[in-house]
Formats: C-alpha cells, structure tokens, sequence
C-alpha cells in the first residue's frame, strides 16, 4: 500500500478582503466599531490531501482537484458556516465575528449515494478569534476519504453466465442505493456514512443461466474511507464436467479489505440468502400460495397477508401484513404449535432481551406466555384443541427493521392427531 501522499495547500495572499468592508495595512481592524471582530491569517492554514483509503486490490482513485476544495468557518455550537470560500478565491485575512472556530475543508456534497464522486473532508483543531487580533493556526488541515467506497465485479464465469438484466444493488445504511451492471465494473459508488446506520448491503438479482437467482451480501460496521470491492462468482455444487451448468449452481460474493497498514480485515460478518436458484418447477404458475396440507393439518397464507408460502423470500417490516390460517380436522384439533426462528438480527441474545426464546413452544408457552400475547401469537388454549387458528407475525416487523438488514426464518411445526405438518416463511428486512 502506498505511503501517504500529502499536497500541501499553501493558502497564499488573493486579495485583502473583509466581511465588514475594506481596510488598510495600517488599521487591519478598519473602525473602532468593529472592535467586537478578530481576523484570521489564512496564510497559515494548511490543507493536507490523503488520498489513501482503507481498500481491496486497489490504489486510491477519483481524488479530487485541489481547487474543488471549499473553506468553510464554523462557530463553535453552530451548524452553519459564519463564512466559506472556494479554495481559489480565499482571501489573505478573513474577519470573523469574535468566539471559538474551526475550519473545515471540503470536496463534494456527501450524497446519500453517488456515482464517481468522493466526499472528502478534514478539519482543523479548535482555534479563538479576539477581537483586535490576528489569529494563525500551527497544525494542518489532513483531508480523507470520508464517504463508504464500493465497487462490484463479476468474475469471467458469472459474466457469461449471467442475463444483461442481471444487476447488484448495493444499499448503505438506511437510505440511498445504486444498481450496478455489467457496465459499472471499474466504477465506484459514493455513500454518506451515518453513524447509526452502517450496514453495507450488496443484492444480486437476476438470471444465471436461465435459472432466477437471488444473493444478498451484508457488511455490519462499515467506516468511512474503506474502499469495499465485492466480486461476485460462479459456484457450482455439482461435481459434472467443467462448465455444465445445473440448476444447483449458485453465486458466491467475496470481499477483502485491508486497513492502512496492509492487515486483512476478516470477512466476519456476512447474512448469505439461501443462495439456490429458485426454479419454480415444484408449485404450479397458477398455485401462488399452497396449501400444505394432506394428512395431518393444513396451513395457508391468509389472503390479507403480504408475505405468501411458495418458498419465495418476502421484504418485511413495519406495517407488512405476515398472517397464515391453521386447520386442522382431526379429532381433538390442534394438540401442538412449534415456532423456531433463525435470523441474522433476532438472535438468541436477542430475544432474550425480549424475554423470549428462539425456539417457542406456543401450546406451553411458560413464562412468554404474556410477551408473546402481547405480539399477537395465539398461545395456550387459544392454540390447543382447536380446528382452526390464525397465526399472525405482523408484529415482528417493526421489531425486525429496527434490528437493520437481514435474512430471517420462521419455521412452524404443527401436530394433531392425524400428524404433523412443517413450513418455513422466508422473510427479509433492508
């Protein structure tokens, strides 16, 4: 990894300018009634350009120009600049209001997501104007990457493979996406990292082969300055002749990042969709949402529910109707509810914050029992003994959301006396 590379910006003398009006070399404070008002000698700030980033396979590209540079003062306790200027037009002495400022300088507008153009920021150490002084600041301005870099490749395999409709959409955080194609190799998109939003998510769609397929790749703790690059790759599960493809193939996305010092940072922390092309050969075109039924009990999405049980994947959250309808006509009715959740997000420890378990037993719900009523689960009577029942999850949407992006299962065993019938609701939460 290349060294650090530092531009010093020298900010020379442009012009002798002041918010309140002219003045001389004589009185660089102009009248007595500007004396509330201090200047600062922009000659000795200096700006330092990083270009470095933390990256994968890769040098640190699309720096900006040193004159895209803005050279903004801000108060301290204030969210907008008392005064900025284009690095090219900032003045030799620049009057500021009396108080405690920092300058910041910056190129780009941070968007929420952007093609090809970084946002990089620095800002200088707290510093006081006087009034009758002038002020000069020692330490520079170091300016660094400050948006999440990403870039998506497909391997040779997967590119020949693959549809000309096939894309990636990659999302970070809550807000701004950008879909990449074929095309977009060697292109880089821009997102604004937010705090408490940080997940990086990469969606393939599209298909492979002729075969549907669907891949969601996520990253928790994204930082800014990290240079993301996702490759995206053929996988086969068959062991056939080389290049025959099958319904078992699949795609794989991998992803290396390095801090500065060259140390690998570990592929910790990925949610993986199933990771199958979803053929749709099993249920009919005209059969969206099957009954599973037979010998024991039969279970349904409910018609006013968004979330179907054909095996598909189903976005949820707040507000998303996910209900199914139990029958069940054996004697005796119902005589066991078993939900088991596999999540990325809801995990164990999760859910025991909730005073819940992942493994819930809906006829003796135990010490739940109250936490779960209040989600809208039947439990205890309301489930044993009886022919029919509506098993609702709504409830967990708002929940789920706010646990960020993932993969998550329900996965429901019920018994009678005829026998015992299994499901699974896929569902997924950006």
């Amino acid at each position: 990894m290349n060294k650090y590379i530092n531009a010093f910006l020298s900010l020379a003398a442009v012009a002798s300018i002041s918010l309140s009006g002219g003045c001389s070399k004589e009185n660089p404070f102009g009248e007595e009634d500007n004396a509330e008002m201090g200047r600062f000698l922009t000659s000795s700030l200096q700006v330092e350009v990083n270009p470095e980033e933390v990256i994968v396979r890769s040098t640190a590209d699309d720096v900006p120009e040193l004159s895209s540079f803005t050279v903004a003062f801000y108060k301290e306790g204030e969210s907008a600049p008392e005064v900025s200027y284009r690095y090219t037009e900032l003045p030799e002495i620049v009057t500021l209001p009396v108080g405690t400022y920092s300058a910041v300088a910056y190129s780009g507008d941070n968007a929420e997501a952007a093609w090809d153009v970084p946002y990089y920021r620095g800002e200088s150490e707290s510093f006081a104007i006087n009034a009758n002084e002038v002020t000069e600041v020692v330490e520079p301005v170091v300016c660094c990457l400050s948006s999440v870099k990403v870039s998506i490749n497909f391997s040779p395999e997967l590119t020949a493979a693959m549809s000309a409709d096939s894309k990636v959409t990659v999302k970070v955080g809550d807000s701004g996406s950008l879909d990449f194609t074929k095309a977009d190799e060697g292109r880089h998109g821009y997102f604004a990292y937010v705090p408490d939003s940080h997940t990086l998510v990469a969606h393939f769609t599209g298909n492979v082969e002729d075969y549907p397929t669907s891949v969601s790749k996520a990253r928790e703790n994204v930082e800014p300055g990290n240079h993301y690059i996702i490759t995206f790759s053929l996988r086969s599960a068959g062991d056939g002749d080389p290049g025959t493809l099958n319904p078992s193939i699949g795609v794989d996305a991998t992803v290396e990042v390095e801090d500065i010092n060259g140390n690998v940072i570990p592929e910790d922390t990925y949610l993986e969709d199933d990771m199958r092309p979803q053929e749709g050969d099993e249920e009919k075109p005209d059969q969206p949402n099957p009954p599973i039924g037979g010998s024991g009990p039969n279970v349904v999405a409910a018609a006013d529910s968004d979330v179907k049980l054909d095996g598909k994947e189903y976005d949820f959250g707040d507000g998303v109707s996910c209900k199914l309808e139990i029958t069940s006509e054996a004697a005796g009715g119902i005589t066991g509810l078993i939900v088991d959740i596999v999540s990325d997000t809801l995990t164990a420890a999760e859910l025991e914050g909730f005073g819940l378990s992942s493994h819930l037993d809906l006829v003796n719900p135990g010490d739940m029992a109250e936490m779960l009523a209040n989600l809208g689960f039947p439990v205890g009577n309301d489930v044993k003994g009886k022919s029919y029942l509506e098993f609702d999850i709504s409830g967990f949407g708002g929940l789920l959301s706010m646990l960020g992006p993932g993969h998550h299962e329900f996965r429901l065993k019920v018994t009678d006396a005829d026998g015992v019938k299994e499901c699974t609701l896929k569902l997924r939460t950006l």
